[in-house]
C-alpha cells in the first residue's frame, strides 16, 4: 500500500469546524496530490467538498484524538478513514462513536470490496457515506487550505 494518511469528512460549512483547534489556517492552497504528500509533515489540509469538509492528516493523528472526534462531530456526522498497513474506518455522530473498524478484516466487514485492500475499502466507504469520490474531481479538483500548528 503506497499511502499512509487519514482522511476525515465532517458535515459542516466551515473549514475551521472540521480541523482540531490546535491548527490555524494559512493563505496557502494546494491540490489533493500536494495535500496528501508526506512533505506536509505536522500540518493538516482541509477543503470543502459538497456538504462536507475533508481534512487530510499524513501523520494519522486524528483517529487517536478522541476529544477531536467528539468535538468535530458534536452536532453533525464525521467519517474517518486511515489508509495504511492497518486501515481504520470510524463514524461519529452527535459527539458519540457509532462505528469503529480497525484492521483490514474489520474494515472489509463494514465495506466489502472485491479488491480486499484498505485503500479501495476506504475510497468506497467515503463515497458511500459522504458521496465524496476519489475517482472524479471531488478530491482531485478541490483546493485544500493548509493549516499549521498554532
Amino acid at each position: 500500500m503506497g499511502w499512509n494518511l487519514e482522511v476525515a469528512a465532517v458535515r459542516t460549512d466551515q473549514l475551521a469546524d472540521a480541523v482540531p483547534d490546535l491548527f490555524e489556517p494559512t493563505s496557502t492552497t494546494m491540490g489533493f496530490e500536494d495535500a496528501t504528500s508526506s512533505s506536509r509533515g505536522p500540518d493538516l489540509c482541509a477543503a470543502r467538498i459538497g456538504d462536507w469538509v475533508v481534512v487530510v492528516d499524513v501523520w494519522c493523528r486524528l483517529s487517536g484524538s478522541f476529544d477531536y472526534l467528539a468535538e468535530a462531530s458534536a452536532s453533525t456526522d464525521l467519517h474517518l478513514v486511515q489508509i495504511s498497513d492497518e486501515p481504520i474506518t470510524l463514524h461519529y455522530s452527535a459527539g458519540q462513536q457509532v462505528m469503529d473498524a480497525r484492521g483490514l478484516a474489520a474494515c472489509l466487514q463494514v465495506t466489502p470490496c472485491d479488491d480486499e485492500d484498505g485503500e479501495t475499502c476506504a475510497m468506497k466507504y467515503l463515497r458511500e457515506t459522504t458521496a465524496v469520490s476519489w475517482g472524479n474531481d471531488d478530491l482531485w479538483g478541490a483546493k485544500f487550505v493548509l493549516f499549521t500548528l498554532d
